[in-house]
């Protein structure tokens, strides 16, 4: 994808974006995949949604990694896996909001500059 390309970038700032607002989003409580995407979408207003095919590799990344456990629930005969933060997912997010809160004001200035 050319560097003059919209989508090239919102991709990669959706790359940059999406393990943190996955747990952002786990910072809230237990739940599931589709809901993980609705909810990135909200805080985003659909700016930085990662797609399906995202979001599930860094779900199994973060279980991988242990910031994240699972367990599995049926519903309406339908199975359905629940992830919730763990302590180190805990702390993970705390650093991620950290750099993010120290990055985004000089982000903002660069883009109010031009």
């Amino acid at each position: 994808m050319p560097l003059e390309s919209r989508e090239y970038w919102k991709s990669l700032i959706n790359m940059g974006l999406s393990k943190f607002l996955v747990l952002r989003t786990l910072k809230e409580g237990p739940t599931y995949g589709y809901i993980i995407l609705k909810k990135v979408s909200e805080f985003t207003k659909g700016c930085c949604t990662p797609t399906y095919g995202a979001i599930y590799p860094i779900l199994k990344e973060l279980l991988d990694g242990e910031y994240v456990k699972a367990k599995t629930e049926i519903v309406e005969g339908r199975r359905r896996i629940i992830y919730e933060l763990t302590e180190k997912g805990e702390n993970a997010y705390s650093v991620a909001y950290a750099a993010w809160k120290e990055v985004v004001p000089f982000l903002n200035r660069i883009i109010e500059d031009n």
